[in-house]
């Protein structure tokens, strides 16, 4: 049986910004989503979420199992899941194979990594101290002189519940998630707002249309009501596989490169180094569109303020770029502050290391 002192010790371990090992698997479109048990017979919830305090745990307790892959979590992006997940979960267990296995109450686990409230903040992204992954996880990352490293496979986004989150790789789903929110959205209007709530479907789906024509995997719209309008923020997440770097150019330096030259006046271009990696951040104003994210906020003619950030992804072959956009160009300060929340509250998914491509590396003369 698990004693209170070592289920305290694990959540102070978290709470103090420490790390666990979380699997995951990879959906049938590629991207990653983590990984629940079957619950144990006779639990009154179906699955169980399993937390490692190392890498060797999870390979202990997974035996044969093909499935390695894993993240780094930090509580910042363990309590949106427990949130939106906690309902058919039976419980948390760490370390299921020993040496000291762990149960713990799911709900137990939540209100412990729950930050307070803070009026001020309703997007609740105030704490800003980022899930990213952990010294230790670097050291790991696959590199041209290391190749079976772990290397980020996918980004996951730890939005707050008043983001609604569109898929765009599938076109089902997407439509019955474009549907919900217009119809969420439009609800107060009634009957008169019928052609409404139709135009605006329709823009919806273009915008998505493109962007997955484009590479993105997800859009999100933030739905957070204001007193007099809502704040209109469209996020689209795209992921770029630009394969091993070669010579001592990074992918950020050749997008750098690229970007800086066609800077105008009001637009900016920063890099900024985090625990998980190097990023770019691209702030310029633009004109509406579906490009843009515009469609939906309001038509072609609309002055917009852009925001791209390009996140190098641990191993060196691929970089997530975050595309934000909103009419709102008179608070630019008050929502970078909001956009850089949301990247810092994101977090790398890894792949195992491969120790077969370690060998075949030292083969190579």
């Amino acid at each position: 049986m698990t004693s209170p002192e070592s289920r305290t010790a694990v959540v102070q371990h978290l709470r103090s910004g420490g790390t666990v090992v979380v699997p995951h698997l990879e959906r049938e479109d590629g991207t990653p989503q983590v990984r629940v048990f079957d619950a144990a017979p006779g639990s009154a919830k179906p699955y169980e979420l399993h937390l490692f305090t190392s890498p060797q745990a999870l390979e202990a307790h997974l035996g044969d199992d093909p499935g390695r892959a894993y993240s780094l979590r930090r509580r910042d992006s363990l309590a949106p899941f427990l949130r939106r997940h906690g309902a058919v979960l039976a419980r948390v267990v760490v370390d299921p194979a020993g040496p000291d296995p762990m149960e713990l109450d799911v709900a137990d686990v939540l209100a412990a990594l729950e930050v307070a409230d803070d009026s001020t903040d309703p997007t609740r992204l105030r704490d800003d101290s980022g899930a990213g992954i952990s010294i230790e996880g670097l050291h790991a990352m696959a590199s041209v002189d290391s190749p079976g490293g772990s290397r980020g496979i996918g980004i996951e986004l730890n939005l707050p519940d008043h983001w609604t989150l569109v898929e765009l790789t599938d076109p089902v789903v997407r439509d019955q998630q474009i549907r919900a929110l217009v119809t969420r959205q439009g609800a107060s209007l009634g009957d008169r707002g019928a052609g409404l709530r139709r135009d605006l479907r329709e823009r919806l789906t273009v915008v998505a249309e493109q962007a997955a024509a484009a590479g993105g995997q997800v859009m999100a719209y933030l739905t957070l009501p204001g007193k007099d309008a809502a704040l209109a923020l469209h996020l689209t997440l795209y992921w770029h596989d630009l394969g091993p770097q070669t010579g001592d150019r990074t992918h950020l330096d050749r997008i750098d490169d690229r970007l800086r030259p066609r800077l105008g006046p009001d637009d900016a271009l920063t890099r900024t180094l985090t625990l998980s990696g190097p990023f770019l951040r691209h702030v310029r104003t633009g004109r509406g569109g579906a490009e843009a994210g515009g469609a939906e906020a309001g038509g072609a003619d609309l002055p917009m303020l852009l925001v791209d950030y390009w996140a190098a992804a641990p191993g060196g072959q691929a970089v997530a770029r975050l595309a934000f956009s909103t009419p709102h160009t008179e608070i630019r300060d008050a929502i970078l502050g909001l956009t850089d929340r949301v990247l810092f509250a994101t977090e790398w998914l890894m792949s195992a290391p491969d120790p077969e491509a370690e060998s075949v590396a030292d083969d190579v003369p």
